[in-house]
């Protein structure tokens, strides 16, 4: 004789267990972080890299204009924000001065000096 209403032995086996899907989750999890990380690390070095070579742009650009007046200023540059200073000294060599151009912003600080003759006064 026949025992009837019993469940089958067998269980449908189609699909992920629970597990495999916390598994799966937590592997998309890290790989989701690790890719915000090192897009994050390379923005921020692509950010450094563009804030350096505009304040270098700007101290050649401020010594330029020592090497044709050899007058010493400070202040601002507009269009930047970045703020300089130009300063021009004697040094033991007659006919020898040395000019220097200072950048500095958002905490990064360049300065160009060179040696040049003194122009003379007519």
């Amino acid at each position: 004789m026949k025992a009837t209403g019993h469940r089958s032995q067998t269980l449908n086996a189609s699909g992920f267990t629970l597990l495999e899907v916390m598994i799966a989750l937590a592997i998309i999890g890290m790989t989701v972080t690790v890719i915000l990380h090192t897009v994050n690390y390379h923005a921020d070095i692509m950010y450094e890299n563009t804030l350096s070579t505009t304040i270098l742009q700007a101290a050649k650009e401020k010594m330029v204009e020592l090497e044709m007046d050899h007058t010493p200023s400070k202040g601002v540059i507009d269009s930047t924000g970045l703020k300089y200073e130009k300063t021009v000294s004697k040094t033991d060599r007659p006919g020898i001065i040395e000019i220097r151009a200072t950048v500095a912003g958002d905490g990064k600080k360049i300065t160009l000096n060179e040696l040049v003759r003194e122009k003379e006064v007519w």
